[in-house]
């Protein structure tokens, strides 16, 4: 990938983030807040591709003014899921919707006094980026998605429930976000299944906010409470999705005429 078409992807990944901030900046909207940081998460994805070339090892530095906001962009994001899920699971706690309304209605208004400031915080690593980006070559790109499908799979051969499943969900996002820009690498050498890898990854999705969501409730409840009872019933059903989809994980996540990963020789880089 010549430098030229990894600037454009960087570029338009950074305007589409920019618009959501500033979006969301003016209007409040959750979900201008949560485009803000699936862009984020997006270029993340994009600069650690960046980054398994050598020349672009210092890209990640470049991006962790970025991460600040994303964090702080976070809490806000975390507050409203914990109401929502309150919500659906029936969850009647005065203190615990007053503990996570205060929490996005000061963080809402902590994360805007500071909007200006994010701002030219991107703006400047934006530069520092551009100025360090170099070519991506497609040997890079195949190593980096074989090592990659292969950390998820040996996960998958015996998935534990823990800090690893929210591990292997990221490295799945890396292959997906990274899709359209590794498509021409990829082509012919190397056939991932997206669509089974964005299904799976969504289930481990639900599974991580549940998860969270108890541990808020369970530091402000009792452990009988009925909506802490409803999330672990929907948790352990969501356990076993998971368990099922992500069964004989090497066969479905490449093309179904071939059950192991498919790798073509390499040739011309």
């Amino acid at each position: 990938m010549k430098k030229k078409k990894a600037m454009k992807q960087l570029n338009k990944l950074w305007k589409g983030m920019k618009l959501h901030l500033k979006t969301f900046l003016e209007t409040n909207s959750q979900d201008d807040l949560h485009q803000f940081r699936v862009h984020i998460k997006k270029l993340k994805a994009l600069l650690t591709l960046y980054a398994s070339e050598q020349e672009n090892k210092g890209l990640l530095h470049e991006f962790k003014p970025v991460k600040t906001v994303f964090k702080a962009a976070g809490e806000i994001r975390n507050a409203y899921i914990n109401l929502q899920l309150g919500e659906k699971h029936q969850l009647q706690d005065e203190n615990f919707d007053q503990h996570q309304q205060q929490i996005l209605q000061q963080g809402t208004a902590r994360f805007k006094s500071q909007g200006k400031s994010y701002l030219k915080r991107l703006k400047k690593a934006h530069i520092a980026l551009q100025n360090n980006l170099h070519k991506l070559q497609g040997k890079t790109i195949r190593n980096f998605y074989k090592e990659k499908l292969n950390r998820i799979a040996v996960f998958f051969a015996a998935p534990t429930f823990d800090e690893e499943m929210h591990t292997a969900r990221k490295n799945s996002k890396l292959l997906i976000y990274n899709q359209k820009a590794s498509a021409g690498a990829l082509h012919g050498k190397l056939q991932v299944n997206t669509n089974y890898l964005n299904q799976l990854q969504d289930k481990i999705g639900q599974w991580h906010d549940h998860l969270l969501t108890m541990e808020v409730l369970s530091a402000m409840n009792q452990p009988d409470n009925q909506a802490i009872i409803n999330l672990k019933n929907s948790n352990a059903a969501l356990e076993l999705e998971i368990l099922e989809q992500s069964a004989n994980f090497r066969e479905k996540v490449t093309a179904p005429e071939d059950a192991a990963i498919k790798i073509v020789p390499e040739t011309v880089v």
